[in-house]
């Protein structure tokens, strides 16, 4: 079967240390040479997707990151939110996961979540007198709210692939973003109260403070308002609602006395390195995809699982499953570009709807960077904190259960997917 030469390959090339475009290039063209492909079907679908126009919002959504990052209004962010619930039990904590669900509306990246605004949080954490290593993990588990929270880069991904509307997708993504939210601020309070993670005493700031802070950062703080509410209006696409955020950020810039030619040269050099990098991986996806479909590998799932069972649910147990044995061992867009023409197809035919399942897969591959052996946002984590692997891996671990929690409430729970859309695009149609 060529599709099972292809993924392992892949898979092999990539183990042996081969950088994963190369590892993906050469197994989509071992692919296409088993099926007796013409040699031109190789650049044909590598243009496929990549001349998508959702995937324009890609490159934008993330220069509008890297500018709020370059800018300083992910600090001012922060700031305000820890003047509002500092008081409160793990106060730094939890201003931790709240100031990342606002930056979730700006940056549509978990990686990017960790470098912005993560450092900040960290060196937070630690002059508070939190563990280094707890302040770390939790890090880590708040950033899988960026490719939740919309807009997030993933769900672009997973609507080109699957032909579903982005807006639709990064409506449905608010509910489960503010779920996890819950059950992250919920974990740090059980932690502390507890016992099994000792926090600082709360700090309480002033009226005076909380004033102060909230006018230097709400311009910033509107950013994601003006993002959804834009497209939830009809009055931008998802494409359009991206420039919309870049040319918010820089009048940010402007308006805060940050828009100087250093900061906007790093910003346009980093979002440069990573769009190139997600729209080669989604244009060999496309080739494999186009190899998974000839051979219909698809419909031989479905007819094989049909025997086993019809019951939906338990077709997306197994689903899910094999999504997070993937994630474990592959980074999350080329994991995407294989499971979702694996997947999508197959789940739909059980009568899964596509939009909550666009949800449930994007978070069982996230899952793969909070663990090895991939964990990219373990080996993240600790190259901005020098921190160790081992020590970081361990901590993490406190937060096991409220990722399993989330998995299942987005596995059984398809209304908290489904339900905003439909209310949000009737209104609208």
């Amino acid at each position: 079967m060529a599709t099972a030469w292809m993924i392992a390959l892949f898979l092999g090339f990539a183990g042996l240390g081969v950088p994963v475009c190369a590892a993906m290039g050469i197994g989509a063209f071992v692919g296409l040479a088993l099926i007796d492909a013409p040699l031109s079907t190789f650049p044909r679908y590598m243009l496929h997707d990549v001349r998508s126009v959702p995937l324009l919002a890609i490159p934008f959504f993330i220069l509008a990151g890297n500018l709020m990052n370059r800018f300083g209004l992910t600090r001012r962010i922060f700031e305000f939110i820890e003047c509002l619930v500092g008081a409160f039990t793990a106060g730094l904590a939890q201003v931790t996961v709240l100031s990342s669900v606002v930056f979730a509306g700006i940056s549509g990246s978990a990686l990017a979540d960790i470098a912005g605004l993560g450092t900040m949080q960290i060196e937070a954490m630690r002059r508070a007198g939190y563990r280094p290593e707890f302040a770390a993990s939790l890090t880590i588990a708040s950033s899988l709210l960026a490719p939740i929270i919309p807009p997030s880069i993933m769900f672009i991904i997973y609507a080109v692939m699957m032909n579903v509307s982005v807006g639709h997708l990064f409506v449905a993504g608010v509910l489960p973003g503010l779920a996890m939210a819950a059950v992250l601020l919920a974990n740090n309070w059980l932690l502390a109260r507890a016992g099994w993670e000792k926090v600082p005493p709360p700090r309480r700031a002033s009226g005076r403070e909380i004033w102060q802070s909230f006018w230097r950062g709400l311009p910033a703080l509107l950013t994601p308002v003006v993002i959804l509410r834009s497209m939830i209006t009809g009055l931008v696409t998802p494409t359009e609602a991206s420039v919309l955020a870049v040319l918010y950020a820089l009048l940010l810039g402007l308006l805060y006395g940050e828009l100087k030619w250093a900061a906007l040269r790093e910003a346009f050099i980093s979002s440069a390195r990573t769009t190139a990098l997600i729209m080669f991986l989604t244009g060999i996806g496309s080739v494999m995809s186009f190899v998974i479909t000839s051979e219909q590998v698809a419909e031989q799932l479905a007819n094989g699982l049909a025997g086993l069972t019809d019951n939906k649910y338990a077709i997306l147990c197994l689903v899910t499953l094999a999504l997070l044995v993937l994630g474990c061992f592959m980074e999350t867009v080329p994991a995407m570009l294989i499971g979702i023409p694996l997947f999508g197809p197959l789940v739909v035919k059980f009568g899964i709807d596509p939009i909550h399942f666009g949800v449930v897969l994007t978070y069982a591959l996230l899952l793969g960077i909070v663990h090895p052996p991939v964990g990219l946002g373990l080996f993240a984590v600790c190259a901005v904190t020098r921190l160790k692997l081992e020590a970081v891996t361990v901590a993490t671990m406190r937060f096991y259960p409220a990722f399993i929690l989330v998995l299942l409430i987005y596995m059984f729970f398809p209304a908290l997917s489904t339900w905003l859309p439909s209310v949000v695009f009737a209104k609208s149609g």
